[in-house]
């Protein structure tokens, strides 16, 4: 196990089993060295570490939401970048993306929502932040001008796969060198408040629960007005793009969602949707904003149908 060899030293110590450290170097390659902190205070707050077990680290990202809100969500008000929660995986823990506060939720939000519950935040943008840590990732949140509602949201049931704080986020990767983005996911971070699950949470999501249409809307407007040629992933194909456990299947009710968000967002911002076009697809295919999925996918059947592009 690749942790720090004084990091080790300490594990022999207190003679942490081998599963229990194989399930913490895995939390702690996604959340850096604030994770041994933590499970270093577990540790200490137990009777007998030797029978502390892997699922004891499950606490540990709950806990480090409210550390890393606390901390950064006055500078994002303020309109500072800060280090991402989440790390790339290909840095094993050593370095953080990053968190870059864009302002608040874009004007004209107002228009496509139409008297619906616009939320009380500002658009928060994050490179290489992406749970899973997948490189050249991009995402756009949308955080609580609140601190305790983000803590909230940041610790509710969930998905919880971009920047902690958020009800949910639109996420793609970008190819700086062809200027090109493609955004493969409108997804939440938490689940819907209903009965007792995330009962804590009911009133702020009530708030937030436009998040969908927000976060598209921000992604869009950012990357092309940084040049970006955007493409956006069709619903029919997000089960060949993001489907890994065929236990919890993308249902037609989150692919018709999708495409509405996206179709009702580009209507309003006078932007066509087109099929991608063979020199779309040779484009693509020579980047790497496709995971290996899409591109089988794609591959296999073409990127008309599963990809869009805006005009």
């Amino acid at each position: 196990m690749p942790f720090p060899e004084h990091i080790e030293r300490i594990f022999e110590a207190f003679g942490i089993r081998a599963e229990t450290k194989a399930a913490l170097f895995d939390v702690f390659i996604s959340m850096g060295d604030e994770v041994l902190e933590v499970f270093g205070d577990i540790a200490e707050s137990v009777a007998d570490p030797t029978m502390l077990q892997p699922e004891d680290c499950a606490t540990i990202r709950r806990r480090l939401v409210e550390r890393y809100l606390i901390r950064n969500h006055p500078k994002w008000i303020e309109g500072k970048p800060t280090p991402s929660f989440y790390r790339p995986r290909l840095l094993e823990g050593r370095a953080a993306g990053v968190a870059i506060p864009l302002g608040e939720v874009p004007a004209n939000a107002a228009g496509i929502l139409d008297r619906q519950p616009i939320p009380d935040g500002i658009v928060v943008q994050g490179r290489n932040a992406h749970f899973g840590g997948r490189s050249e990732t991009i995402s756009f949140d949308v955080i609580p001008a609140v601190l305790e509602d983000a803590i909230a949201l940041g610790q509710a049931l969930g998905r919880q796969h971009t920047l902690p704080g958020s009800a949910g986020a639109t996420s793609g990767t970008t190819d700086a060198r062809q200027q090109i983005a493609l955004l493969w996911e409108i997804q939440p971070n938490v689940y819907k408040p209903l009965g007792e699950r995330n009962r804590e949470i009911a009133k702020v999501y009530r708030r937030h629960r436009n998040w969908h249409v927000i976060t598209l809307l921000a992604a869009i407007e950012w990357l092309r007005a940084k040049s970006f040629r955007v493409f956006i992933l069709r619903g029919e194909a997000l089960p060949a793009t993001h489907e890994v456990d065929i236990a919890k299947p993308v249902t037609p009710a989150i692919i018709a969602m999708h495409d509405r968000t996206v179709e009702s967002v580009t209507r309003a911002l006078g932007l066509p949707l087109l099929p991608a076009t063979p020199d779309d697809e040779e484009l693509l295919a020579s980047s790497n904003v496709m995971n290996t999925a899409l591109a089988k996918h794609v591959a296999a059947f073409g990127a008309a149908n599963a990809i869009w592009r805006i005009d």
